[in-house]
């Protein structure tokens, strides 16, 4: 279950990083200036921030679900 859970989070942030990826990427081969540029790379650090906390968040969910099991067996 904890492998499955755990697979599927890499799973869904490298599929989010390969869409901000891609994303990113075509939006700078149309010709758009440094700023513009710039301005998406902060949007990207950000979401690439609150993935990483979305997923601590769920590790720590995890780790509480882990420990109320192993107490109740």
């Amino acid at each position: 279950m904890k492998k499955i859970l755990i697979g599927a989070i890499v799973f869904f942030v490298g599929f989010a990083c390969c869409l901000i990826l891609t994303h990113g990427l075509l939006q700078a081969q149309s010709g758009v200036n440094e700023s513009d540029i710039m301005t998406k790379l902060n949007e990207i650090a950000k979401a690439q921030e609150e993935l990483s906390a979305t997923v601590n968040s769920m590790k720590e969910d995890i780790q509480i679900i882990k420990i109320r099991v192993t107490q109740l067996q």
